[in-house]
């Protein structure tokens, strides 16, 4: 009786030191994933978040605003992503680039994503009329 009493204390001691490594790993990989980026990185990225801009401009009606929140950096046969927020309402999730074709993929959550297709795109080709805040990529 005391044998299997003590194996029951020994079974969840290493239960739960096994679950608080696991807990502590798993915060080690989310701050992992914070996003650095190089000089010239940044530069690939700022004219990836014009041209998505403008795309979004010339595709969607009444953009005022377009602001780029969070990048995900592509690898291993993935293409990088950015989240997108349009006039404070629309949000993006995300936009692909980096696909040899050149195209994007936009994906959003219906419920959340308020913009009007135009019928017929613009091809506006500036931002003066758009207030974009760019990724800051620290």
């Amino acid at each position: 009786m005391k044998i299997s009493k003590l194996l029951l204390a020994a079974f969840i001691g290493f239960l739960a030191i096994g679950i608080l490594s696991a807990c502590n790993l798993q915060k080690k990989t989310e701050q992992k994933r914070e996003v650095t980026l190089t000089t010239e990185e940044k530069k690939v990225l700022r004219k990836e978040e014009e041209k998505i801009a403008l795309f979004l401009l010339n595709h969607y009606e009444d953009v005022k605003k377009i602001e780029f929140v969070n990048f995900y950096k592509g690898g291993f046969g993935t293409e990088s992503s950015i989240s997108v927020r349009v006039n404070s309402t629309t949000y993006i999730k995300p936009i692909t680039f980096g696909a040899q074709n050149g195209e994007y993929v936009i994906g959003y959550d219906p419920d959340k994503f308020h913009l009007l297709e135009k019928e017929i795109p613009t091809k506006v080709e500036n931002l003066e009329n758009v207030e974009v805040k760019y990724y800051r990529g620290e």
